[in-house]
């Protein structure tokens, strides 16, 4: 953990930088530094609640979707199908049609007819200004709400795909470029520690924060693996919990991450080890938050005050600790940069590590993990040095 201060001068630091000295706005603004900790966002008056597991908050999308389905079936079960991300896409699938119907003034009469899913597919990628991809994804939502309810899709036609398509090539004519997702690097890391260590918050919200980033990393975990969805309550079979943390007699830790994204029966192990002296060895992170917070039922990246650390909570404060510096392009550090951080360092150096190496690390089964590294110069420069010797010969 990097050396921190607090509000009150009880951490690390001298003169005015521990709070210590004169200062006459001193107060007012530790009380503004104060609102932004992380843990004073929301509302302090809202229960906690931790669920056994996925059922126990059913999605409202699911229930608008298929709580019409007039068959003898186990709603439940078909809720479990999907997870509620996925329900939310058929919600706003749904949406879209609903609001192409009160701008075109079309009835949209159930099951959708082809020229009803043709005139939609055209609003979509025209006056709806959505992009080609979401409307592939809109249209393969409503075919599934078709399936539930028992009706034929005919919008998998020829005619409906030609129109994306047609709007996919003439994007490419657009000149804008949307700017891409930036891989979380260990100076970046230890920038985000730096402001964590000169922020206002108190000690328990900088543990928190950083240890949750600097897991993120060393384990290239996804934020949805170790964070609760919300920071009011959380399902214990998503979340880590500190039950699923070991701590080992080596000095490395086992994580266990119970419901990975491959939704493998048992789950997938991570292990951690330490790193260096310094203060970004996520063992040394993990035992300072051991030593602090540790209750086995309990998530590990929970506040003192009972909130959770989330996935859009950590997404938010890493874009105001990183503005000053970034500007526009900290908005491009997200929860998913620090999974591609690992493995692009790996991508990076190809004469020390290998793709087996990188698909280990990342946990990936399939060649999904290029989207993470993409071919990197050092990586092109061994190719080509391949080429050469190849026409030598």
């Amino acid at each position: 953990m990097p050396k921190y201060r607090t509000p009150e001068g009880t951490g690390h630091g001298s003169g005015s930088e521990a709070g210590i000295g004169p200062d006459s706005n001193r107060g007012e603004r530790v009380k503004r530094a104060r609102l932004e900790d992380p843990a004073t966002t929301g509302s302090s008056t809202t229960p906690l609640l931790c669920h056994n597991k996925y059922s126990d908050i059913p999605s409202i999308y699911s229930k608008s979707i298929i709580g019409n389905v007039d068959l003898n079936v186990n709603l439940g079960l078909i809720e479990a199908s999907y997870a509620k991300s996925t329900w939310a896409k058929h919600g706003s699938a749904i949406s879209s049609l609903k609001n192409f119907e009160k701008k075109s003034n079309v009835k949209c009469d159930w099951p959708l007819s082809l020229d009803t899913v043709c005139e939609y597919t055209s609003w979509a990628l025209t006056d709806g200004k959505l992009k080609p991809n979401t409307v592939r994804s809109y249209l393969s939502s409503l075919k599934i709400v078709h399936d539930l309810n028992n009706f034929n899709f005919v919008g998998n036609n020829a005619l409906v795909y030609a129109m994306i398509r047609g709007a996919e090539n003439l994007e490419m004519y657009k000149n804008s470029e949307k700017p891409s997702r930036k891989v979380m690097t260990l100076p970046l890391l230890k920038l985000i520690g730096h402001y964590i260590a000169k922020s206002a918050w108190c000690a328990d919200s900088k543990k928190t924060v950083w240890g949750a980033c600097v897991i993120a990393f060393f384990g290239a975990f996804r934020l949805g693996e170790i964070l609760p969805k919300s920071q009011f309550d959380c399902i214990d079979m998503e979340t880590l919990l500190w039950s699923d943390v070991k701590f080992r007699k080596d000095g490395s830790i086992l994580v266990h991450i119970k419901m990975d994204k491959c939704k493998n029966k048992k789950g997938f192990y991570v292990d951690l080890f330490k790193f260096g002296p310094g203060n970004c060895c996520p063992v040394t992170v993990m035992e300072l938050l051991k030593n602090s917070k540790y209750c086995p039922s309990k998530p590990v990246f929970q506040f003192a005050n009972g909130k959770n650390l989330c996935s859009s909570l950590l997404n938010k404060i890493l874009v105001e600790l990183l503005t000053p510096t970034l500007g526009e392009s900290a908005k491009e550090i997200t929860g998913h940069s620090f999974r591609a951080g690992l493995p692009s360092a790996l991508a990076n150096n190809p004469t020390l590590a290998n793709c087996k190496d990188i698909k280990a690390w990342g946990r990936w089964s399939s060649n999904s993990y290029e989207l993470y590294t993409r071919l990197k110069l050092s990586q092109k420069k061994l190719l080509f040095e391949k080429i050469v010797k190849v026409l030598e010969n």
